[in-house]
């Protein structure tokens, strides 16, 4: 009989990480049998994660039954939905893959928010995310125990999940939450950034000297040296630069940036020359009878796209062969007459049931993606901050594509551009990494001004003569944007962030809310002027034992961590007050801002 250990005295003694990626999903963990954080005690589960295709990763994918009950994750949910569709059965039943863009795509994200499958069905995609995050928590402890054979004292793990730098607020808390839901408690969890967590594992890789890592490598993190971090993933493309500091930490010189230009544009450029190739009627009906064989076709285009480099051969996909009667049907004539037309006949061929691609068509699918990249890296470079970077580092799935990483050593002749090899492993032991010591990144900067909608005094240098108004014989400004965070702010780890005090009149509820605004000025003034982005609430709770109508608020907000922060005292009484930010609250007249008055 298994038992379980007793909670250490020395705090957490297991960093669990999650890599919960568009395309891959997959863990690591580390065991911290004393202080040490070498590398080689870092442990991957190759066995789960062992697959060349994938890259030492499970496709992230959810299969839930037709009572919306999960069913199975990973291999197992393709495997099953793949022999539901050859007997027809998997109609009621509701298949999700590439999910987690939405929470980057969706504008107004919610707890509501819902999710299409393969079929279009449609489910609440808090509880998607949750089970996926379920799954692979089980699994990981079930490893974990197999490993130690013995239980897990749950309190004794500290849970890291990495996400991309550029997700809104909204996204890492719908994460979070997502997280709670599945069993992992908020104060159990940090969120890692994607490319600071590779950042950190090649900066370990340099510092202690890893067999077969080179000079060049080597150099890159040398202190005062300056690079971009290029995390190029199945979904987004995340940009951070830092600087090694002389302790070796990090410094973030310009806060993370990027967009939607992962490997699935590829992907998507494909399917949109297969849907022009033949026609977006046949296209949809083929995946709609044939969703099996629909969605195999992706995966041997995924696989085949991952080999690919430049100056190859043409490169061949198993075509569907359901395809060429269905289109025929449609448009009475054969296939292969359409690919003698000019638009398709220098860039394939079928040959029996195989698609034969041309180098050029190739050239063509990745052509967006590349050039957004390269776009990206080229504005950055040109930033005053950036423009001493000697090294761009690239990590993540997409970069170990050879006809990415060839791409931007052929553009960027002038910087040396180093892809390690195993990007998203980079991020997996980097995330663990950052779990065990949260302080290697020394300084972040802030990506926007942030700030509270409140009221002021009226004051004519400053506030337009039209936004006058008088509240019980005082001259005031409503809608206010009261400054506390700027835009290209360094936060340093363990400094002091800027207070600002407020006065909280007339009090009819335990709790007080204010409006969130964030911006890309420096200076905004009002939360209603162009580019001020409402972003939820900030809730603050006031201790139960001040019955005063009039209270007295410091508060102070920060993201010198991967989230925005808040804190806030009851300067009267000295007494801490629990805030608590909720960037999925969508409602604006929820908050009570009007009950506000700065005093600062």
């Amino acid at each position: 009989m298994s038992k379980s250990r007793p909670e250490s005295k020395m705090g957490r003694i297991v960093v669990a990480a999650i890599d919960f990626g568009t395309t891959c999903t997959g863990y690591a963990y580390y065991l911290r049998r004393d202080h040490d954080t070498r590398i080689a005690d870092i442990n991957t589960d190759q066995a789960w994660l062992g697959s060349a295709e994938m890259g030492l990763q499970a496709p992230t994918t959810v299969l839930m039954d037709p009572q919306k009950r999960f069913h199975s994750f990973g291999f197992e949910a393709e495997s099953k939905y793949k022999t539901l569709t050859l007997k027809n059965e998997h109609t009621d039943w509701f298949y999700f893959r590439h999910f987690k863009m939405r929470l980057h795509h969706e504008k107004d994200l919610n707890r509501e928010m819902m999710l299409a499958d393969a079929d279009g069905k449609k489910m609440k995609a808090l509880i998607i995310f949750t089970e996926a995050i379920k799954y692979v928590k089980k699994h990981l402890l079930n490893k974990l125990r197999d490993g130690l054979r013995e239980d897990v004292n749950l309190r004794e793990i500290k849970w890291v999940i990495t996400v991309p730098a550029i997700w809104r607020n909204s996204a890492k808390q719908f994460m979070r939450e997502s997280a709670s839901m599945a069993g992992i408690p908020n104060d159990q969890l940090t969120l890692a950034l994607e490319p600071e967590s590779a950042a950190i594992f090649c900066k370990e890789l340099a510092l202690n000297r890893v067999g077969g890592v080179d000079g060049v490598f080597l150099r890159a993190f040398d202190p005062g040296e300056k690079y971009i971090v290029v995390d190029c993933g199945g979904g987004t493309v995340d940009t951070t630069g830092h600087e090694v500091l002389p302790d070796g930490t990090l410094k973030e010189l310009h806060a993370a940036t990027g967009g939607p230009w992962g490997g699935q544009l590829v992907n998507e450029a494909f399917e949109k020359f297969i849907e022009k190739m033949v026609t977006k009627p046949v296209l949809d009906k083929f995946a709609q009878d044939y969703t099996s064989e629909w969605i195999e076709f992706q995966k041997d285009f995924e696989k085949k796209k991952r080999q690919y480099a430049p100056n190859m051969d043409d490169m061949d996909v198993n075509f569907p062969v359901e395809l060429v009667p269905m289109f025929k049907e449609a448009k009475k004539y054969d296939i292969q007459e359409r690919l003698l037309e000019r638009d398709f006949k220098k860039n394939v061929e079928l040959v029996k049931h195989s698609l034969i691609l041309k180098p050029i068509l190739m050239e063509k699918l990745f052509e967006p993606a590349i050039q957004e990249i390269t776009q990206h890296i080229e504005e950055l470079m040109r930033k005053k901050e950036l423009r001493s970077v000697s090294t761009l580092l690239l990590v993540g799935g997409f970069s170990e594509s050879p006809t990415v990483s060839g791409a931007l050593r052929k553009h960027f002749v002038n910087v040396r551009v180093i892809a390690p090899g195993n990007g998203s492993v980079a991020i997996l032991k980097g995330a663990v990494m950052f779990g065990n010591d949260a302080n290697v990144i020394a300084a972040r900067v802030s990506p926007y001004t942030y700030g509270v909608h409140t009221r002021k005094y009226f004051n004519p240098s400053v506030h337009p003569a039209d936004r006058r108004r008088v509240i019980k014989g005082k001259a005031v400004v409503d809608n206010i944007f009261d400054k506390h965070i700027e835009y290209g702010e360094h936060m340093y780890v363990g400094g002091k962030s800027r207070e600002r005090k407020y006065v909280v009149f007339n009090r009819n509820n335990p709790s007080v809310y204010w409006n969130v605004y964030h911006s890309e000025n420096k200076d905004p003034l009002f939360c209603d002027e162009p580019g001020s982005i409402f972003l939820g609430k900030l809730e603050i709770k006031i201790p139960g034992e001040l019955n005063e109508d009039r209270v007295t608020l410091m508060l102070s907000m920060t993201c010198r961590g991967t989230e925005l922060e808040a804190t806030a005292i009851a300067t009267d009484f000295d007494l801490q007050c629990a805030a608590r930010f909720d960037f999925l609250e969508d409602d604006i007249s929820k908050a009570s801002a009007n009950v506000f008055e700065s005093i600062s």
